[in-house]
């Protein structure tokens, strides 16, 4: 999903046209009642987690069952949290991830539907 590209256009409004914002960061993540491993949120994740790419890391990320995680960019490491209500938790760094992305680009529509005459 993160290589797709991204499109944008500018932005017109009552007063005139903002210019086209820059495509935000796609988050990625993982949602999940339950895991097979044991435990759920022990070392098997945690390797699973790091053993990629930066461009391929997951954001965020909850074993409704068990607990919940999330990358912590400055700490360069995920925190993981047991309990605790996992999927209201999930839900909630959920939306804070979408709302420091503020307005979403305005999506060129038109490149899409070019797709459809091939």
């Amino acid at each position: 999903m993160r290589r797709l590209h991204q499109t944008s256009l500018p932005i017109p409004h009552a007063g005139g046209t903002y210019p086209a914002k820059p495509p935000i960061n796609i988050p990625g993540g993982l949602l999940t009642f339950d895991s097979a491993w044991t435990p759920a949120l022990g070392a098997a994740l945690e390797q699973a987690l790091t053993g990629g790419e930066a461009g391929g890391r997951l954001q965020l990320g909850c074993v409704a069952a068990h607990g919940h995680f999330r990358w912590d960019a400055p700490a360069g490491s995920y925190e993981i949290t047991y309990g605790s209500k996992p999927a209201t938790a999930f839900m909630l760094n959920l939306i804070s991830m979408l709302q420091l992305s503020g307005t979403v680009p305005m999506i060129d529509v038109q490149a899409y539907a070019r797709w459809l005459d091939r």
